[in-house]
């Protein structure tokens, strides 16, 4: 039997549930069984209890299984660990699944995800550039990648219109250049942070609102996707772009928005590779590029990219991941 672990996650806003939801359902129509794991502060259960619960989770495992593991889930150490144990206890295979690998983006000492994954049987790993990044941690676990998340749902029934403008959709505290940005007219997405609640944002940004994860694509409606985030302090968040494969990638392209990534980021090759917009070495590049854009670039862009959206629409990467973990475990 092949387990997808899904983390029940209530009080979490919608945009941060959508890649483990869609994870989870094109693993059931692949023929996969949901493994639903509550999440809850079990740093206040004792050992026993964690155990307890843990043994609930996966009382129908069964030796030769494979649970493939949606991680993280933002749970302890503890739990983390004591579930990847249970699972090889049971004689069953462990797959960590990566989502976020917070070492990698967060610069913390004594990182106990390290050895989580070093345990592993597999990882899916998001590109080649996060296994090597693993490796040089002293992960030696064999890896395949997910290359891009899809991102299943409705999308438009016609391609956005050409423009010079920028969209901006996810996590502002990830994007502080935002509260000084001078450039191109930037349409930004999202929830405003508490923290930002005294912050005017600069004339050039329109701030449209916050949309369901179903709902983004469709109200994306010109110019281009905009990924770029921010080192700051611990916070290690561009240089992370380096290895992932950011979901808001795929929300763009499920969109039929071009993008625009950072020149050294790990998208870079692949936007210049299938030519589906353009790179930067820094935002304050975005005025010479879109003065030299064309509307026919434009339309080159939304041309070469509907391989990739309609890959996207339809789960072709979490399906190809699958069944590379079903072969690997044959």
């Amino acid at each position: 039997m092949n387990y997808i672990t899904h983390t029940i996650e209530p009080w979490m806003p919608e945009g941060a549930l959508k890649a483990k939801a869609d994870v989870a359902t094109i693993a059931m129509n692949n023929g996969w069984t949901r493994l639903p794991i509550e999440r809850y502060n079990d740093v206040r259960f004792s050992d026993i209890d964690r155990q307890k619960k843990i043994a609930t989770f996966l009382s129908d495992v069964r030796p030769g299984d494979t649970i493939v593991h949606q991680f993280p889930t933002y749970m302890s150490e503890d739990f983390e660990k004591s579930f990847q144990q249970k699972i090889k206890e049971k004689g069953a295979h462990y797959v960590l699944f990566i989502h976020d690998f917070e070492p990698l983006r967060v610069s913390r000492e004594n990182a106990w995800e390290w050895s989580l994954a070093e345990q592993a049987g597999l990882i899916v790993a998001h590109s080649q550039k996060m296994i090597t990044a693993l490796r040089q941690h002293g992960v030696s676990t064999a890896a395949i990648t997910l290359d891009l998340f899809d991102y299943l749902g409705k999308g438009p029934t016609s391609f956005p219109a050409f423009s010079k403008s920028i969209n901006y959709a996810g996590t502002w505290q990830k994007a502080p250049w935002l509260k000084n940005y001078q450039g191109p007219a930037l349409k930004l997405f999202g929830s405003r942070p508490k923290r930002w609640k005294e912050v005017t944002l600069p004339d050039s940004v329109d701030w449209v609102g916050s949309f369901s994860p179903e709902d983004i694509p469709l109200v994306l409606k010109s110019g281009f996707g905009l990924l770029w985030d921010s080192d700051y302090e611990d916070k290690l968040f561009q240089s992370y772009t380096k290895v992932n494969a950011p979901h808001k990638a795929s929300l763009y392209l499920k969109a039929g928005l071009p993008l625009i990534v950072w020149s050294k980021s790990g998208l870079a090759d692949l936007v210049r590779t299938e030519q589906i917009g353009f790179t930067i070495d820094k935002l304050t590049d975005l005025n010479e590029k879109l003065a030299a854009l064309t509307k026919s670039d434009y339309e080159t862009y939304q041309k070469n990219l509907l391989v990739l959206r309609e890959r996207i629409d339809n789960g072709f990467y979490t399906s190809t991941a699958l069944d590379k973990i079903v072969c690997f475990f044959d």
